[in-house]
C-alpha cells in the first residue's frame, strides 16, 4: 500500500528543480520504506559520491541503498551528516539501506559489522539490514566452525532487539531459502531485494515474495550498463524508447515507471544529478495496460546479469532453483 510522503522541511536546491517525494511502501512491521531510492553500486569515487548524494537529497529522494562490499559507506555517511546539518533534513526523514557481506555470516562477527558499518555511515541506526546474499563466503584468516543461514538471521535479529536496525531483509534469496527464515524467524525479513528489470522481470520469484508479505526491491532497473557488455541494454529496447518519446519522458523514467507499476521499489543508480531528478520524476504520468504488457513481453529476452557463476558450487548459492 502506498501513502504518500510528507517532508518536513524542503531541502535548498541546488540543480534548479522542485523536489519530488516517493510514495511510501508499509513494510510488515508497521514501518515504511520509500518507493524510489539511490542505488549506489560502482560508486566509490569520494567527490562522486558527494555529487549524487547531494543531489539526490535536493531533487526529493529520502532512500539511500549501500552496502559494505560497495566500499562507500564512509563517504555516504560524511556526505549526509553534512547535508543533514545544511539542509535541515532530519534523520528520521531519510531511509539508510546498507548489507551484511558473506565473510560477515558466522553469528559472532554480525553484531561487528553492522556496528562497523553504522561507524562509517555515522548513524546510530539503519533503517534496513539485508543479508546481501545467502553465500557463506570463508575468511582467509579467523575461520570460523560450523553454522547455518538460519542462525545468520538469528544473530541478524539481535540488531534489531538493541536498536542498531529498524527492520530487517534478504537480498538475492530464492523461495526455499525464504521460506527456511520464515520458518525459524522471530522478527520476519519485511524486504526482499532481487534483480528485477525489463527482459528480467523475476515474475514467479516477486509474486511469491509479495504473497507472504514482503516489499520487494528491484535492482538493476537498466540492466546495469556495461555489467555484461553481452546483453542489450534495458534503455535501448525499441518499445522503450518509442514509450519515452510517447510520453514526453526519458527511457529510463519509463523503467523506472515499470518498476513502480509492478508494486516493487526501485533504486536507480546515477551521479549525474539532471539523472538523479529525471529518476524520481515518474510519478505524474503512468503507463496504460497495453504498455505493461508490451514492456513485460518486450524482446530481447534477458537473463539474470548478476548470476556470480564463480559462486555456482558454493553451498546456499541460490540460482540452481527456478526461483
Amino acid at each position: 500500500m502506498y501513502t504518500l510522503q510528507i517532508p518536513r522541511c524542503l531541502p535548498t536546491l541546488t540543480i534548479g528543480v522542485m523536489p519530488v517525494f516517493a510514495p511510501l511502501l508499509d513494510l510488515s512491521n508497521g514501518r515504511k520504506i520509500p518507493s524510489i531510492g539511490l542505488g549506489t553500486f560502482k560508486t566509490t569515487d569520494r567527490g562522486l559520491v558527494q555529487q549524487a548524494i547531494s543531489a539526490a537529497l535536493d531533487a526529493g529522494y529520502r532512500h539511500i541503498d549501500t552496502a559494505f562490499i560497495y566500499s562507500n559507506e564512509a563517504q555516504i555517511g560524511a556526505t549526509l551528516k553534512s547535508k543533514m546539518s545544511e539542509s535541515g533534513i532530519a534523520r528520521e526523514d531519510i531511509f539508510i539501506t546498507t548489507k551484511l557481506w558473506g565473510t560477515e555470516h558466522h553469528p559472532q562477527d554480525v553484531r561487528p559489522a553492522c556496528e562497523a558499518s553504522l561507524r562509517r555511515l555515522q548513524l546510530d541506526y539503519v533503517d534496513l539490514y539485508l543479508l546481501h546474499w545467502p553465500v557463506h563466503l570463508p575468511r582467509e584468516c579467523e575461520p570460523r566452525g560450523p553454522f547455518t543461514l538460519e542462525d545468520t538471521w538469528k544473530a541478524m535479529e539481535t540488531l534489531v532487539d538493541a536498536g542498531l536496525v529498524r527492520s530487517l531483509g534478504l537480498s538475492n534469496c530464492n523461495r526455499a531459502q525464504i521460506d527456511r527464515i520464515l520458518a525459524v524467524a522471530r522478527i520476519k525479513p519485511t524486504v526482499l531485494q532481487i534483480e528485477a528489470s525489463v527482459g528480467f522481470l523475476n515474475e514467479k520469484l516477486i509474486e511469491y515474495a509479495h504473497s507472504v508479505g514482503l516489499v520487494v526491491t528491484g535492482y538493476a532497473p537498466f540492466g546495469s550498463p556495461g555489467t555484461s557488455p553481452e546483453f542489450p541494454n534495458p534503455l535501448e529496447i525499441p518499445c522503450v524508447v518509442e514509450m519515452a518519446k510517447r510520453h514526453g519522458k526519458t527511457p529510463a523514467q519509463i523503467l523506472i515507471r515499470h518498476g513502480i507499476q509492478r508494486d516493487l521499489v526501485v533504486i536507480p543508480k546515477s551521479v549525474t544529478p539532471q539523472r538523479i531528478h529525471e529518476n524520481i520524476d515518474v510519478f505524474n504520468f503512468e503507463l496504460s495496460a497495453d504498455e505493461m504488457s508490451t514492456l513485460n513481453t518486450a524482446e530481447p529476452k534477458q537473463c539474470r546479469r548478476f548470476s556470480l557463476k564463480s559462486w555456482t558450487n558454493m553451498p546456499e548459492y541460490p540460482f540452481h532453483d527456478e526461483f
